[in-house]
């Protein structure tokens, strides 16, 4: 176990996860000028059980919703001084009294940065699948379940692995 005059960092790790979400936020901002320029008027806003639209709406409407949180939520993830003045008491991370108590909070909020950051360029990643899958089905392409799932899939995986990276990281034991 390391000294606590000797602080753990993951130099590589937190700035690869800041490089993300700062690129599928680029992503996404680059997918809906598109999405303003190329969609038709009216778009599906949503989808049924079985992957096909059941409700429309303006474009507009569209880039108004999905663009403001597909970006507001990365960019709220990736500020670290939001994350470092709540209360510890409610930030809920693996063995984190632990790495209190060795004053290695700094490696802590390494970790959670390196999550939350990731977590988000998800989170701008799938609104930009979701985009596209509007403007196919807008213009006319046949959808179902699998091209609304395939999204949705990916971004649990990726979430998935942050969370076992972050799981890892905050051992104790390693």
């Amino acid at each position: 176990m390391p000294s606590s005059s000797v602080p753990r960092r993951n130099p590589r790790g937190a700035f690869s996860a800041l490089v993300f979400a700062a690129a599928a936020i680029a992503v996404l901002a680059v997918t809906a000028v598109w999405f303003w320029i190329q969609a038709p008027d009216v778009v599906p806003s949503h989808f049924d059980v079985t992957g096909r639209p059941d409700e429309w709406s303006s474009k507009s409407e569209i880039l108004g919703i999905l663009v403001p949180i597909g970006i507001g939520i990365p960019v709220l993830f990736s500020i670290r001084w939001i994350w470092e003045s709540l209360p510890t008491s409610i930030v809920n991370i693996p063995n984190k009294d632990h790495w209190l108590e060795l004053g290695e909070d700094t490696y802590l909020y390494d970790c959670l940065m390196q999550f939350m950051r990731t977590l988000g360029g998800a989170i701008a990643l799938l609104f930009t699948a979701i985009l596209v899958i509007m403007f196919k089905v807008g213009q006319g392409a046949e959808s179902s379940v699998i091209v609304t799932l395939v999204p949705v899939a990916g971004f649990l995986v990726v979430s998935a692995a942050a969370l076992w990276i972050l799981v890892r990281q905050l051992d104790p034991r390693r």
